[in-house]
């Protein structure tokens, strides 16, 4: 009876060794599996407000009426990483992946990340490619100087901020002139 238990004493430290591998791999498989879940959901928010200043810019460049934004991103990731802009393409085969159809020029609403992990996203705006967003420094008589609160220039920057957008446009301009007031914190 001695030698059994001798033997099962012996086995002891092996089977242990073996059980605490197992629970180190469940826990790394884990922790693995909860910052995919978090990434996941930190994406899906930032796409949804991305999706919102989408639609509050088109109605912006269709409509008269002034349209107003809270526009904050999720907050997942370091601001300073993170970069969004209009651009316009003149790339076909871009415009059709990204627009559903091969136009010749496409505005996007863009979005890139260029921490830890790097990716980007792309909204197609349907608004014309020579709308133009005067900053600061071009306001001018169309959008004029407002307290405390600063044009932006989406086609270089749009910082998160409280917006206004104010459609600028007279009758007789070839182009949408948007005016993008940020409230200064």
């Amino acid at each position: 009876m001695n030698m059994i238990n001798a033997r099962g004493q012996e086995a002891a430290p092996f089977e242990l060794l073996i059980a605490v591998i197992v629970m180190g791999f469940v826990i790394f498989a884990g922790m693995n599996a909860m910052e995919q879940l978090w990434l996941q959901k930190c994406l899906g928010t930032t796409d949804a407000k991305l999706e919102e200043m989408k639609t509050v810019l088109e109605t912006a460049v269709d409509q008269k009426s002034p349209q107003s934004i809270n526009f904050r991103l999720s907050g997942c990731f370091d601001e300073n990483d993170e970069d969004i802009r209009i651009a316009d393409w003149d790339e076909p085969t871009f415009c059709a992946e990204y627009c559903g159809s091969p136009k010749n020029l496409c505005t996007l609403l863009e979005y890139s990340n260029t921490g830890r992990r790097l990716f980007s996203i792309k909204k197609c705006l349907n608004i014309p490619p020579d709308t133009v967003f005067p900053s600061q420094r071009f306001a001018g008589a169309k959008c004029s100087t407002r307290e405390r609160e600063e044009l932006q220039d989406f086609d270089t920057l749009i910082p998160q901020g409280d917006y206004i957008l104010i459609n600028k446009t007279l009758a007789t301009d070839t182009f949408p002139t948007i005016c993008a007031y940020r409230r200064e914190e």
